[in-house]
């Protein structure tokens, strides 16, 4: 089964493989304490990486997957999302992307932060800079802009074709509903490969693609590719999860 373990080459499908991989990084990570507890960061080699969360007292009570890579995007946080299932270490923001004034841009977002607690207070709104590392549930490759539209057509004759470069939030609910940090988006690829988990041995496909707004580095489960070698140039649309670290400005 596909999940964003799976998405950076980590063997992960049964709650013992979570639990013995939190055990692997609890005693060969690096530890970093915050505020609230701490992270414990492994590396995996080639930009994969686990936080794993602990408590106050010391006690593991999370773990999330991070992909670090070249991708860089301006973004205003407007504010912090409080969710009822979180706990003290998670963090979730609500941004938008694009520079200007507070509370203006390019579009909306959420965006999971996977060491939150290490920024400590962020008083919102807040010009910043992040890396996103998009975790793909669904992917699709196109070798131009033109097979890109041609799809489109092929799926509908009447609807509007969506722009080659272009970013939706779907986790933004106008119904009042919990915000999650997923997307839909689209772009040209920048650069590609393979990347090889050091821990498991086990291959991911890694995509740097250039869409409205910024750079993100685009992970994908290997199934989801096949022995389909990615392309610069090429069009790269999906749906996604977001993930995100904070940075200096380059």
């Amino acid at each position: 089964m596909i999940n964003h373990m799976t998405m950076l080459g980590f063997r992960m499908q049964e709650e013992e493989d979570f639990l013995q991989l939190a055990n692997y990084a609890y005693e060969h990570g690096t530890l970093m304490q915050t505020q609230q507890g701490a992270y414990v960061r492994l590396e995996a080699g080639g930009g994969a990486e686990l936080w794993l969360q602990l408590n106050s007292e010391g006690v593991a009570i999370g773990m999330h997957p991070h992909f670090t890579g070249a991708g860089l995007m301006e973004i205003g946080i407007e504010a912090e999302v409080m969710r009822e299932d979180a706990n003290e270490m998670d963090g979730t923001f609500y941004a938008w992307a694009g520079p200007g004034k507070p509370g203006e841009g390019l579009y909306s977002f959420v965006f999971d932060l996977p060491d939150r607690d290490t920024y400590g207070p962020l008083i919102q709104p807040l010009l910043q800079h992040v890396q996103l590392a998009a975790f793909a549930h669904e992917l699709n490759l196109f070798a131009n802009e033109v097979e890109y539209e041609h799809y489109q057509l092929s799926q509908s004759l009447t609807a509007q074709i969506v722009p080659a470069h272009h970013f939706v939030s779907t986790g933004l609910n106008d119904q009042g509903g919990e915000a999650v940090s997923t997307a839909v988006f689209s772009g040209t690829v920048l650069r590609a490969g393979w990347v090889k988990n050091e821990l498991s041995g086990s291959y991911f496909q890694w995509v740097l693609v250039r869409t409205l707004g910024g750079d993100i580095d685009v992970v994908a489960d290997e199934r989801l590719i096949g022995e389909r070698e990615v392309r610069e140039g090429e069009i790269l649309s999906g749906t996604f999860w977001l993930s995100g670290r904070l940075v200096e400005k380059p």
